[in-house]
């Protein structure tokens, strides 16, 4: 083997084990929620509440440019746990619906009026309150340790205070793997590269010793 063939032969290892890091490189994460937080005022990341078997989240609580606000707008609850709604009797009359359409309440502006969910899947759900929407009174509930940062699913919630729909989609657990086949891709592309380098060394070690 010369020099040239050589040359040729690493640039093409290189080139396919590029190939491979990129093929099984994980896809960026979208925007939190998919946008769906975007421009709440409150929202300043998602409260853990895991360990509880019960969780309290304000309606009309401050926020919005009023009171037009869920508090807080996102939290994290294990799965089994129950969210209670609980209105605060201000920014006037407030509802509490899913975005999948799984449960809603009735609209009331009644103070210490509640309404409650319990999610047994894991997923994330997004809901609002439906004539403050447009104002940024939105709020999610992620159950379990999904990643916000990835398409959300359904609701998996069952039971309320009130008559609400049930089903929807739950969204799973990211997938792993990836890492895996990165380690592999490198250490195939590694031994390659060496068996090409040695290979070269080896024959003029053996044009010295003639």
């Amino acid at each position: 083997m010369d020099r040239r063939t050589f040359l040729k032969g690493a640039a093409g290892v290189a080139g396919v084990t590029a190939a491979g890091i990129g093929a099984s490189a994980p896809v960026a994460a979208q925007s939190t929620f998919d946008g769906w937080l975007d421009g709440v005022s409150n929202y300043d990341g998602v409260v853990d509440e895991t360990g509880k078997s019960e969780v309290t989240v304000e309606v009309g609580a401050k926020g919005n440019n009023g009171n037009f606000a869920f508090g807080p707008a996102a939290v994290r609850v294990d799965p089994g746990a129950k969210v209670v709604w609980k209105w605060t009797g201000k920014g006037g009359s407030h509802n509490v619906v899913a975005e999948d359409g799984s449960f809603e309440s009735k609209m009331t502006d009644s103070q210490g009026h509640t309404f409650s969910q319990t999610f047994d899947s894991k997923g994330v759900v997004k809901y609002a309150c439906v004539p403050h929407k447009a104002m940024g009174m939105k709020g999610a509930v992620v159950v379990g340790d999904v990643e916000v940062g990835s398409s959300g699913g359904g609701s998996g919630a069952s039971g309320s205070s009130e008559p609400s729909a049930t089903g929807g989609s739950n969204a799973s657990a990211g997938s792993g793997g990836s890492g895996l086949a990165d380690t592999l891709t490198l250490g195939f592309g590694g031994a390659l590269v060496v068996g090409l380098l040695g290979l070269p060394l080896a024959e003029i070690r053996n044009r010295r010793r003639e």
